[in-house]
């Protein structure tokens, strides 16, 4: 394994540790950033596995990430996470109610919290996936 995608899934989990700290601390918006984060270090390792170029433009690593999805080598059921979790990342950031006419929910522990929880299944896909 390269020592990028090494670096990538270390970096996903120290976030996703950030973000469950902020969420118990009941900083939702910090969580909701760090949350976010993580599944893009996340992405960008599993990017990097299937023998893509990661730049570091989030809009490029939710592409490549979902065409991945879409050809079946990364679980579909997680195709939606980056937008999902960059959602709430600029409600929480920003304090953004809309991104293109999507309502942004409010950022209440239990939504935080699914995202977590969600951004952690992805960070152990990718374990598993990179090591196969």
């Amino acid at each position: 394994m390269s020592s990028f995608i090494t670096g990538k899934l270390n970096r996903a989990k120290a976030q996703l540790e950030s973000a469950r700290r902020n969420l118990a601390d009941g900083d939702t918006d910090t969580a909701s950033n760090r949350a976010f984060l993580a599944a893009e270090s996340a992405a960008s390792a599993l990017i990097a596995r299937a023998g893509g170029r990661v730049k570091p433009v989030h809009e490029r690593i939710r592409t490549q990430f979902q065409e991945l999805c879409d050809k079946g080598k990364i679980p579909y059921k997680f195709r939606s996470i980056l937008s999902d979790s960059y959602r709430l990342r600029l409600k929480g950031d920003y304090g953004q109610r809309f991104v293109r006419q999507h309502a942004i929910p409010d950022l209440t522990t239990k939504v935080v919290q699914d995202m977590v929880d969600r951004v952690s299944e992805l960070i152990a896909a990718a374990e598993t996936i990179v090591r196969i």
